[in-house]
């Protein structure tokens, strides 16, 4: 029984990321229509606005600063539709136990 509700939680989140990245992409669109200027939000500035990157991460450890580049590149969009399909599979492994 606890397998199946875990199950049915990594589905809806992997939904839940399918329907934002969408909605995100739309968003996007709907500003590029507008202004002529595709506008996006990547992982590091996510990271930031939530407060759970701290800039002082960044500059205490120079080997950190590898990081703070690939996610200053990497669209939210993006991860969210690369991250949709693995949280599916995760949910279909855990339903076949």
């Amino acid at each position: 029984m606890t397998d199946r509700v875990i199950a049915w939680f990594f589905y809806a989140t992997a939904y839940a990321f399918a329907v934002a990245a969408a909605l995100i992409m739309l968003g996007g669109f709907i500003d590029y229509l507008q202004t002529g200027h595709w506008s996006g939000v990547n992982l590091l500035e996510l990271g930031y606005d939530t407060h759970v990157i701290k800039a002082r991460w960044f500059l205490e450890h120079r080997w950190s600063w590898w990081i703070h580049d690939v996610l200053g590149v990497i669209p939210l969009s993006v991860a969210l539709i690369v991250s949709a399909p693995l949280v599916w599979s995760i949910a279909a492994r855990v339903e076949q136990r």
